[in-house]
């Protein structure tokens, strides 16, 4: 893949090794709002109240269950951080609310809430880590019953870190078990730029008390450079923890880089290295700012990463012996400043890559198909705007997809924004929709991509 550094504007007209053609999904129109996947939730765009932070755990009962938060104007996730939960015991055919997660805490109902939640699993117990309240405090909560009831947060228990300033941005979308340890990214926004965030990595030991603040170790800070990225560099966020085949972990990050008029550009992740440390000790994490050499053990950098400016997650595969995600895809010809690659979310793919470094889109799994059109018409009919300096934004939304690797299948949950009854939310950013899809034999490249 060519590294080589050009300004932003010619870098997002240059063809890229994952460049892909159209999709044969055709997306409904208005008056046909069956939306592209199985319903778990829907929210009218006329409420105010839109659907986020997907996540999806297989409970040791054989059940999935997932859940969303709330954002918008008419759900004040400042305040108070609201994720809902569901189950399905059909595999994902149909889904079961089983109400707010701070609504099932026994012995009574919790007053703290949760925003950008994940779940992950030790043994047969539920854990959900995210914070309280849109940058608020960073909360675990354990269930015993595979997500029907939770503990409540307690000042000694539950309660990880305590946002002082009101800036815990705790929306790392994975936990993962490295090294008998279990592992998740948080940052801490500096100033109200966004992005402009300290990276950190907890860690606790998997036999210690989870819900105990003193079994979390926290890793070193690392801040952000704008003369990064050949000065375009803006900041980071919502880091994954990966480990590595050859047996190490990184955190892969959202970066949020910006052409001259603030439009993103977008096509570009951060790879942070985590230094594990001896037991009992502090991890430490460290970013060279340069290109990541994934021949180097110690290696960090960035990396070109078609949907990396939108959040991921990431998972290894032992069977293919490969790295896949699914993230957002820009055509070549929206590459540029007129679109900003931040709100560009009309288009989800499945990519994969042999070593982190370099990714190739498998297939297209969501799109509006009006961005493919031949008609300039049509083509804008895709977008909201001009915005800022001039930008656009897709008006439908495939996003910040989270899944599992099952055999020959993907499970994944979407944030989606597409048309309704109501016509569909004005922005891709706000959605209307949860939804599931099963990805069959995903391993297989299909015959059109």
């Amino acid at each position: 893949m060519n590294t080589e550094r050009r300004s932003p504007e010619a870098s997002q007209l240059q063809r890229s090794a994952f460049d892909v053609q159209r999709s044969t999904f055709s997306y409904p129109t208005p008056g046909d709002f069956a939306p592209p996947g199985t319903v778990v939730a829907y929210s009218p765009p006329s409420s105010g109240i839109f659907l986020g932070s997907p996540s999806l755990l297989r409970c040791a009962d054989g059940s999935l269950l997932v859940s969303h938060d709330q954002y918008g104007p008419g759900a004040h996730e400042d305040q108070v951080g609201r994720t809902f939960l569901y189950r399905s015991r059909d595999e994902g055919g149909t889904w079961v609310p089983l109400g707010e997660i701070r609504r099932l805490t026994l012995p009574d109902p919790d007053e703290t809430g949760v925003f950008w939640n994940s779940f992950f699993r030790d043994g047969a117990s539920v854990y959900s880590i995210g914070a309280a309240s849109a940058c608020g405090d960073l909360v675990i909560r354990r269930s015993l019953d595979h997500g029907a009831t939770w503990t409540q947060v307690q000042e000694t228990q539950g309660r990880l870190l305590v946002s002082t300033d009101g800036r815990t941005h705790a929306s790392g979308p994975l936990t993962v078990p490295y090294a008998g340890r279990f592992w998740t990214a948080v940052e801490h926004p500096l100033s109200p730029t966004f992005g402009d965030t300290r990276i950190t990595v907890l860690t606790a030991d998997q036999s210690a008390d989870l819900l105990a603040p003193a079994s979390w170790h926290t890793s070193n800070g690392l801040t952000r450079r704008t003369s990064w990225l050949g000065g375009t560099f803006q900041g980071w966020l919502e880091g994954c923890p990966v480990p590595t085949r050859e047996g190490g972990l990184v955190i892969m990050l959202r970066v949020d880089n910006r052409a001259p008029n603030g439009a993103g550009i977008g096509m570009k992740a951060a790879i942070v290295r985590v230094h594990p440390g001896t037991a009992g000790a502090a991890p430490v994490i460290s970013f060279t700012g340069g290109d990541f050499d994934p021949r180097d053990p110690a290696g960090s950098g960035f990396v070109d990463f078609p949907g990396g400016c939108v959040r991921f997650i990431v998972r290894y595969d032992p069977v293919s012996d490969r790295y896949w995600s699914i993230c957002s895809y820009i055509p070549p010809a929206f590459r540029n400043p007129r679109y900003n690659a931040e709100r560009f979310r009309g288009i989800l793919v499945l990519v994969s890559s042999p070593d982190l470094a370099n990714w190739t889109v498998e297939r297209t799994l969501m799109a509006d198909d009006r961005l493919y059109a031949e008609d300039p018409a049509v083509r804008d009919a895709a977008f909201d705007g001009p915005f800022g300096g001039g930008y656009y934004h897709t008006r439908f939304g495939f996003q910040y997809p989270f899944f599992l690797i099952e055999g020959d299948d993907l499970l994944v949950t979407i944030r989606t924004a597409c048309t309704d009854a109501e016509g569909g939310t004005r922005a891709g950013h706000d959605a209307n929709f949860y939804l599931f899809r099963r990805i069959a034999d995903f391993r297989q490249k299909p015959t059109n991509p």
